[in-house]
């Protein structure tokens, strides 16, 4: 059971999890001397009933519906010799993140359910064990409750930042495609009897490695639906495999991991109505590693129209991946202009952040722009 601590397992990222299981942790992290290095997550907002934490790679989140399972997974705290969150956090291997819940919150009142095994310890959805970024947990039975039925309805908006391989022509686009799950060997694929998914993504800019002549796509992604993998796979489907994906992107995984630590994907954004039906938007930086990555490439101005003898110039070293992400529009009160590196995003576009049913003392949100 104490190997279990290093070990990853899978859910949906809208909170739909399958039966816990295990399975090895990802072997596509960076390790120094055969250890995982982690950084201790962080709360990046917070109110009385949900938090929004920061999470980077080597943090396990996937938890299981069934409370058997769930006794199962707290028990390994117990047993093992970890004893505070110095330990967890410097342990050398994956953990998981519902003991750094338990360990850290446990004597604050304000978090309820950080030992609850009845409510998944707070944890209300899921980031892959090697994916940083925003993470939601509720503090409080209200709070959990609140954030599931958000993610079943499709009421809370995910964006991500990812590094793809090759030049992506299409300044945004959306890809359509349903996701099947194999259980058997813990991968997704494009496949009609797969559950309908949906992501968009928007490029921000093209790179290489200096003095490398590979082209690398710096996109914001944002996914409608919650699959398994869902980012990987659309990417890959589309002839653009993320960036040390060893998983879908075997051919490249290897020589990415000598200027990339690990798969480039980061949750940099979540927007969610809370319990008293405001609207908030939470931002997660990008991390240290994956900063340091970019700092390696230089971006380029690529001739689309001729990309089999591409003609490159050029333009200087890219700047963070936060600092060119436009602003979140408000989807009440907002109507979205079109902006440089930005698709127009209409609300119809977005049908699944219906607003809340107004209060009484409030007036009724404005009509939806044409």
């Amino acid at each position: 059971k104490a190997a279990a601590l290093g070990e990853r397992c899978e859910s949906h990222d809208d909170g739909h999890s399958r039966n816990w299981r295990l399975c090895r942790c990802s072997g596509d992290m960076h390790r120094k001397n055969g250890l995982i290095s982690k950084e201790e997550p962080e709360i990046l907002w917070q109110d009385k009933h949900i938090a929004v934490l920061s999470k980077g790679p080597g943090w396990i989140v996937a938890i299981s519906r069934e409370l058997g399972q769930n006794k199962i997974l707290s028990s390994l705290l117990r047993i093992s010799a970890t004893r505070d969150v110095h330990d967890l956090v410097h342990s050398g291997k994956c953990e998981h993140l519902c003991h750094y819940v338990n360990l850290k919150f446990k004597d604050d009142k304000n978090f309820a359910l950080s030992g609850s095994n009845e409510h998944e310890f707070g944890l209300a959805h899921r980031l892959d064990v090697d994916t940083s970024g925003a993470i939601m947990i509720g503090k409080s039975q209200m709070g959990f409750t609140h954030l599931r039925q958000s993610f079943t309805s499709h009421q809370v908006f995910k964006e991500y930042i990812c590094l793809v391989h090759g030049p992506v022509k299409k300044l945004s686009d959306s890809v359509c495609a349903p996701i099947l799950w194999n259980e058997s060997n813990n991968t997704s694929s494009i496949s009609d009897r797969g559950m309908w998914a949906k992501s968009m993504y928007t490029v921000l800019g093209r790179y290489r490695l200096k003095g490398g002549k590979n082209v690398f796509t710096l996109c914001r992604v944002i996914i409608i639906t919650g699959r398994t993998h869902q980012i990987r796979i659309h990417m890959a489907h589309i002839g653009h495999p993320l960036v040390g994906d060893g998983k879908y992107n075997r051919k490249h995984a290897q020589t990415d991991l000598m200027w990339c630590p690990r798969l480039f994907l980061h949750a940099w954004r979540l927007g969610f109505w809370d319990c008293g039906s405001t609207w908030h938007e939470v931002k997660a930086p990008l991390p240290r590693d994956l900063t340091r990555s970019l700092r390696t490439l230089e971006e380029i101005k690529l001739d689309l129209d001729n990309l089999d003898n591409p003609s490159c110039r050029v333009i200087g070293p890219p700047g963070q991946a936060k600092d060119m992400v436009q602003p979140l529009p408000n989807p009440v009160t907002a109507r979205p202009a079109p902006q440089p590196l930005q698709p127009t995003l209409p609300q119809q576009t977005f049908p699944h952040f219906p607003p809340p049913p107004p209060k009484a003392t409030q007036p009724p949100p404005p009509p939806p722009p044409p």
